[in-house]
Parts: C-alpha cells; structure tokens; sequence
C-alpha cells in the first residue's frame, strides 16, 4: 500500500516540474500571437486609413495646405484606437502619430482633363511607430515595429 502512494506522489511532482518547465514556453507562444495578431490589425487598419485619407483629399482639396489638412484630419480620425497613436490633448485631428506625407498635384493638361475639370493626384504616406508588448530581439528594435503604407488616389475633380 504504501508503494502505491509514493508512486502517486512522485507522479505529481514529475507533473508540476514538467508543467513548469512548459508554461514559459506556452506563455512566449500565446504572448507572441497576441502580438502578431495587434500588428496585423494596425497595419489593416493603417493601410485602410491612408487609401481613405488619399481619396478624401484628391476629392475635396484644391491646394497642397488644404489636402495636408483633410488628408491629416481623415487619417487622425481612421487610426485614434490604435497602439501607438499621439495626438495634443483635445485635438485628435493633430495627431502627431501615425506620422503624415502628403504630395498634391493638379493638372489640366493631362489626358481626360480640362481647365474645368482638372484632375487631382494625392499620395499619402504614413508612418506610425507600434509598441509590442513584449521586446523581441530579432524582430523588433527596443520594442517597437515601424509601420509604413503609402496610397495615391487620382480624380477628376468637379464633376
């Protein structure tokens, strides 16, 4: 009889030296799921939020200031839930991060346009630095992704 509960005993300690060994691993595993799958959704979300701002822009502006600000403003408001965002307290359109480039262009002369109708070409691109939770060393640097998307929209504008 008493075999019998040595044996059980020595059972449960293999038991929890085992499942200590393994949990680590299985944390790591988890954890880094968890990351990749923030990364993932940022980065949809980012390139999402660059096409629209482009689009927005070329559509409605009529100078280089005026897209800068509706392509900011579009993009600010698109990506304010993400890891990673930065704007001054009480203006969320100024956002600082994700970091924004934007080129405009007008032409009359092009193929399609006229004086009337000129067509608009936005580029947008958009940098925003992501925060993991864990500090990979090989594939992160001191923690952080850089996510980059750039998106150009032309149209005819006026019409």
């Amino acid at each position: 009889m008493k075999k019998n509960v040595r044996r059980s005993s020595r059972s449960r300690g293999q038991a929890l030296v085992e499942f200590g060994l393994i949990l680590p691993v299985m944390l790591t595993l988890f954890g880094g799921a968890i990351d990749v799958a923030r990364v993932y959704q940022a980065w949809i979300t980012l390139q999402g939020a660059t096409r629209d701002a482009a689009e927005y822009a070329a559509t409605k502006a009529a100078s280089s200031s005026q897209a800068q600000t509706q392509a900011q403003t579009s993009l600010c408001a698109e990506t304010s839930r993400l890891a990673g965002f930065t704007a001054p307290a009480g203006n969320p359109s100024a956002c600082t991060n994700p970091a924004i480039t934007v080129t405009y262009s007008s032409s009359t002369s092009a193929a399609g346009a006229s004086d009337r109708y000129p067509i608009a070409t936005v580029t947008v691109q958009a940098t925003l630095p992501f925060r993991t939770m864990f500090a990979y060393p090989l594939f992160t640097q001191n923690g952080a992704w850089t996510l980059t998307t750039s998106a150009t929209y032309s149209i005819v504008q006026g019409r």
